[in-house]
């Protein structure tokens, strides 16, 4: 039983780095025909090109993974199938759930490692590919620098301004501090703002206070227009987006909203999903190993074409939840756990049903 595990993983270790290398590749091809035009317009080098390219890889494998472990499965299994190699070892008296216990093993290791990898490597290489196509490729200074929990930019009439989040669905910003500055660097004046919301193609300043150094006077306005701050636009292209930050960032940065008194769901429901995908790693497993084991179809183009089937039917199953989610009919927490479960449930309730 030994040699059979070992031959086995050998094969799925084999098949995975080819599945996985196939997709990511695949991906990065769509998204460089995508991009072509943008990158021929601006003389991009070939060197930052591929720079670009080798940054998004990792945030592009760790969505494939779950897919390549699901092919992978069904084409060795498959095979083993076909060439009745299932049918010998059962007729030896031993057991295929015992033998590709391994795999299971595997799934949960590849959760672990997926999990690691989205809230370390992944947002990180992500902001700096993000970073590499504004500054290196669009050859855009970036006008948000992030600090203390803030957003930081100059403004339109030269001052400097300080900004607690962008809540896109509503051009709105939270708190607000606008300074301005003497031609010789001294602070002139000080506004501060409870919110900004962006209104007729102007921002108005709401719950105002004005400290006017200058003067020394302090005025106090329900709503004040400002033309210091750039359209809304700017903070959906410069922000970090949310693949951009990890579960910890995210989680600090939804709080800041939420305690300032605006829920975001789309938020809520990418916070619970970077705790969610991994672990389809390990049900794909599951799955993959039951329904193979509990199929009489054959390997090669049949195995592959049922993977093309299930993928399909997760990515229905796992985008319906998303968007019910990011709309409210479903719980935001639980929205992302959709297709797990039912994966899961269905992947379990298979395995227990495989004949020995």
């Amino acid at each position: 039983m030994k040699i059979l595990r070992k031959y086995f993983l050998k094969e799925f270790i084999k098949y995975l780095f080819i599945f996985l290398f196939g997709f990511t590749t695949i991906s990065i091809v769509a998204e460089f025909f995508d991009k072509a035009n943008e990158f021929y317009s601006h003389d991009a080098p070939l060197f930052i090109v591929v720079q670009y390219f080798l940054l998004q890889a990792p945030g592009v494998m760790l969505y494939a993974l779950p897919f390549a472990i699901l092919f992978s499965i069904l084409i060795i299994i498959g095979i083993a199938s076909k060439w009745k190699e299932i049918i010998i070892i059962k007729a030896s008296g031993g057991s295929t759930k015992r033998l590709f216990t391994n795999f299971l093993l595997l799934g949960v290791g590849f959760t672990l490692f997926a999990l690691i990898l989205g809230e370390t490597v992944v947002p990180d290489l992500t902001r700096k590919a993000a970073w590499i196509r504004k500054v290196k490729i669009l050859k855009e200074e970036p006008k948000i620098i992030y600090r203390e929990e803030a957003l930081w930019l100059k403004g339109l009439d030269k001052s400097l301004i300080r900004i607690d989040g962008f809540i896109a669905d509503e051009n709105k910003v939270l708190k607000t501090s606008i300074f301005n500055f003497s031609p010789s660097f001294g602070l002139e004046k000080r506004i501060e703002a409870d919110e900004a919301v962006w209104i007729n193609g102007v921002w108005k300043l709401k719950n105002v206070t004005v400290f006017d150094f200058s003067n020394n006077t302090t005025k106090r306005y329900n709503s004040l227009i400002s033309a210091a701050i750039e359209e809304p636009k700017i903070f959906r292209e410069e922000m970090k987006k949310p693949q951009e930050m990890n579960f910890a960032e995210l989680y600090t940065y939804y709080s800041r909203l939420e305690k300032a008194g605006f829920k975001n769901l789309k938020y809520v429901v990418r916070l619970y999903e970077k705790l969610s995908y991994p672990t389809i790693n390990f049900i794909m497993a599951l799955f993959g190993i039951s329904l193979a084991l509990n199929s009489r179809w054959g390997g090669g183009i049949k195995a592959a074409g049922f993977g093309v089937i299930v993928s399909v039917i997760y990515w229905l199953i796992y985008s319906t939840g998303i968007s019910l989610g990011n709309i409210g009919i479903l719980p935001p927490w639980f929205s992302p756990w959709i297709c797990p479960v039912v994966f899961g449930f269905t992947g379990g309730l298979m395995y227990f049903n495989i004949k020995e």
